[in-house]
């Protein structure tokens, strides 16, 4: 009996040590709510790939679940292009008629030094302020950079109509690279003394750019307050390592079959994701990423011959019928050079 317990201890010293187990384990909750939880992602120990992965799902509010990390609640996670989308609250302050402060928030304070896999994403959000007496300010926690923006306007801005985010009741700022803390504050100029009538609210928030739409707003008002903005993070399922690096211990290499790995461009660590011509989770050691079948969709994949699925590709046999060679023949990468990349979609002639 106490040689079967030092086996224990010693498979779970083992665990720890690399990281999380490499595969997924059964009977995980694959769900929080509405939203999915895919692995390297869990609920317990067990079905993460390590701590650092460990979500919480709240079930106390009697909504069927709100995943979280940290306090802050998650919407997607995706292990395609290794983002997870997480909501915040939008910052606002309001005026009345002689300038004084009738409502407003809390600067807001972005800190995922706790977590140390995720960045707030540069490429997918930006700092975004309506408003027509309205700034705000953007600081790291030490105070290595410093960026903003103001949206000043002295008559009503009918912001369905507007097109990009000039200045004139709305501008925005882009985020520096690889950031894990940040701090927002807003505030006015003038107290929106001269626009009270028709603005006395400014808003700010940081999120995705993606789905962001400016005609769906207007300059806010006491009725436009309390809503949330979708903020998008990048995560690394190896954070301190680049790839070449991570390679060298196959036992913790994070990235399943038929995948690449890529260095994060925004800071250190890595990511993975499925070769081209293939789809599934990159992280799953035991499954991977599975061949696509372009056989299966001929919408997608163009082929009026006989359709051969290949790894990777997929090959359209025309067997004489001259039709089927100047379908193929138009628009159809070389035939060297399909070979030699295996481009999906890319049909292979012969």
């Amino acid at each position: 009996m106490k040689v079967v317990q030092q086996l224990l201890l010693v498979a779970v010293v083992w665990w720890l040590r690399q990281g999380g187990a490499p595969t997924v384990a059964r009977n995980c909750a694959h769900r929080c709510g509405r939203v999915p939880i895919p692995y390297p992602f869990g609920l317990e120990p067990q079905c993460a790939r390590s701590k650092e992965f460990l979500l919480y799902c709240n079930t106390t509010d009697g909504s069927g679940g709100q995943l979280l990390l940290g306090n802050i609640p998650i919407r997607k996670i995706s292990v395609g292009d290794s983002t997870m989308l997480v909501s915040l609250p939008e910052l606002h302050e309001c005026y009345n008629k002689t300038g004084q402060l009738v409502s407003s928030t809390d600067n807001l304070y972005i800190n995922l030094t706790s977590y140390p896999p995720y960045r707030v994403s540069a490429t997918r959000n930006n700092l975004t302020v309506l408003g027509c007496d309205t700034y705000v300010l953007m600081t790291d926690r030490y105070g290595l950079f410093r960026s903003g923006c103001i949206s000043y306007c002295s008559e009503y801005v009918d912001l369905a109509k507007e097109t990009t985010c000039s200045g004139l009741g709305c501008c925005q700022a882009s985020i520096p690279k690889g950031l894990k803390m940040l701090r927002i504050r807003i505030s006015s100029v003038d107290g929106h003394v001269s626009v009270s009538q028709f603005n006395p609210c400014g808003v700010a928030f940081v999120g995705d750019k993606m789905s962001f739409n400016l005609s769906s707003r207007r300059l806010p008002t006491l009725n436009d307050l309390g809503k949330r903005a979708d903020l998008v993070l990048d995560w690394m399922i190896g954070w301190d390592v680049t790839c070449a690096q991570a390679r060298l211990n196959q036992s913790s290499y994070g990235c399943g079959n038929n995948t690449d790995c890529d260095d994060f461009t925004d800071g250190q660590g890595y990511r993975c994701f499925c070769k081209a011509g293939y789809e599934g989770n990159p992280y799953n050691r035991s499954r991977g990423c599975k061949d696509i079948n372009e056989c299966e969709d001929p919408q997608k994949y163009s082929c009026r011959g006989k359709c051969e699925n290949l790894p990777g590709s997929y090959r359209c046999d025309c067997d004489g019928d001259n039709r089927c060679d100047i379908a193929l023949a138009i628009g159809v990468i070389p035939i060297t050079q399909a070979m030699s990349h295996r481009l999906p979609g890319v049909p292979i002639e012969f």
